[in-house]
């Protein structure tokens, strides 16, 4: 199987699989949005940012650190195992002694226990066998897509069970724990490797690791400040209201487009050392992304009322004028991903590390002359400052590799079509006194088929005599040959 066909079939193996985990998550979404208070959600997103914090500095980058190898031997995948347990054990420790503090730092009393129990699915997770890594390694994810089917559904039962019995926040937080140890059971299941102990590639790990360790600490602040700042200048309440929203806008990343990107890093890292298929590949990759992600972002955009009525229910309507400028978040989100993991395969964590630091602490600064006298203006600023930073990212790895950001933007413009030609359908449709489910379904269906029809059509006209188009039009020649004469 060729390289490209097999990353085609492995992203769409894991959007099967993430189709899965956000419905499964979406519907969850909706019952707790009218089960729980946004105090409840509240007190969530500040867990979650503190376990995500404390976790950060125990980050060793083993997939990172596995993938990229020439040569991967066992003692690779032990060392990262053992690594793995020691550090987050004694993370999952530090969290436990420290709640108190922290509960008392954001002036919410119910953080100390919440945060200690959450922080039991760290140790509980790092017990996982490292053969799935190497799965990763090999961009097989049939065994992961069987067992997060099985981690997914029975969490899910146990979060909705919960929170119908006792409304809380509990039921999130049982919840993660519940799915960190069907993975990690599973996973023994799945992947035959057996780990020992041994710290015997420590050091090569280490100095792999250390500058993507600090790039997470710096990356987590940039990514959290908003929260963080809101949390404190708001309260918990408007916090709860402020992340959820924000958590919407990026399910569509989560669920199907960070999911389906991820076999471009093991592709994009196997011709790390041809300079022109590196380009070519970083080049048809961003334009695929850009191309997924303009329509998505357009229709976020244009309809957020819409949409937080449907996912969330009426009560958290207050919250909806937040989702236009998440849009903003949404797109630069993905592709700010998908940059950085170009950056990454050709070994310059360095650098991005420096980038992180200076970008973070711009945004920083920003938000807290600017933004913090509504939740609005946080958004707002929010999506800009995104925007900013992805586009300043996207110049650093031009400079680097040379992909030709003229030619990109050709790749780009029947995406940018298509979007555009489904937004003037979708305002031309008149049904503002129909219910809001049957709106949805209409002004989204009539989005998607628009906007992909329009794509598809100008990228024939356009693009048919491009290198990315011939490889697109024989990678989907190949499946289709393939399903014809599977059995």
């Amino acid at each position: 199987m060729s390289l490209s066909l097999q990353v085609i079939k492995s992203s769409g193996l894991l959007l099967g699989l993430q189709l899965i985990h956000r419905g499964l998550g979406i519907v969850s979404t909706l019952i707790l949005a009218r089960l729980l208070t946004p105090d409840h959600f509240g007190v969530v997103a500040l867990v979650t940012i503190a376990l995500q914090f404390f976790e950060l500095l125990v980050e060793t980058g083993n997939q990172q650190y596995i993938v990229q190898k020439s040569v991967l031997e066992d003692e690779d995948l032990n060392t990262a195992w053992t690594l793995d347990i020691l550090s987050k054990t004694t993370i999952a420790l530090i969290v436990i002694i420290t709640s108190p503090f922290v509960a008392d730092w954001f002036q919410e009393p119910d953080l100390t226990m919440a945060l200690a129990v959450a922080s039991l699915a760290l140790p509980i997770r790092a017990l996982k066998t490292p053969g799935m890594f190497r799965l990763a390694r090999q961009i097989n994810y049939k065994p992961l897509f069987k067992l997060s089917l099985w981690q997914k559904g029975v969490s899910f039962a146990t979060v909705v069970t919960i929170a119908a019995i006792e409304p809380s926040y509990w039921a999130i937080i049982i919840g993660n724990l519940v799915a960190a140890i069907i993975f990690t059971v599973g996973s023994y299941r799945v992947e035959r490797y057996r780990p020992r102990w041994s710290l015997s590639r420590l050091r090569e790990q280490w100095q792999f690791s250390q500058w993507l360790l600090l790039r997470g600490i710096v990356g987590f602040t940039r990514s959290q400040v908003d929260n963080l700042l809101v949390s404190k200048a708001f309260g918990t309440s408007q916090l709860g209201g402020y992340n959820l929203v924000r958590e919407i806008s990026l399910l569509p990343a989560l669920s199907a487009i960070i999911p389906m990107s991820e076999p471009l890093l093991a592709a994009i890292a196997n011709a790390k050392s041809d300079p022109l298929q590196l380009a070519f590949r970083i080049r048809l990759s961003l334009a695929l992304m850009i191309s997924a992600l303009a329509p998505i972002t357009v229709f976020i955009m244009s309809y957020p009322d819409l949409i937080v009525r449907v996912l969330l229910g009426p009560d958290w309507s207050k919250f909806a004028p937040l989702l236009e400028p998440f849009g903003l978040f949404f797109f630069t989100f993905c592709l700010f991903a998908l940059i950085s993991d170009a950056i990454i395969a050709q070994g310059r964590v360095k650098l991005l590390f420096w980038f992180d630091v200076a970008s973070t602490l711009a945004i920083t600064v920003i938000l807290w002359q600017w933004a913090t006298h509504s939740l609005e203006a946080m958004a707002w600023w929010r999506g800009w400052l995104a925007v900013a930073t992805t586009a300043a990212l996207l110049l650093i790895l031009q400079a680097q590799v040379h992909f030709g950001l003229a030619r990109l933007a050709m790749l780009c413009m029947p995406g940018l079509i298509g979007s555009a030609a489904g937004a003037l359908v979708t305002m031309a449709i008149s049904i503002s006194e129909t219910h809001f489910l049957i709106r949805f379904f209409i002004l989204g269906t009539s989005h998607v088929v628009v906007s992909a029809a329009v794509t598809i059509s100008c990228a024939w006209l356009i693009l048919g005599k491009t290198e990315e188009w011939g490889l697109i039009r024989s990678v989907l020649f190949d499946v289709k040959n393939q399903n014809r004469f599977t059995p």
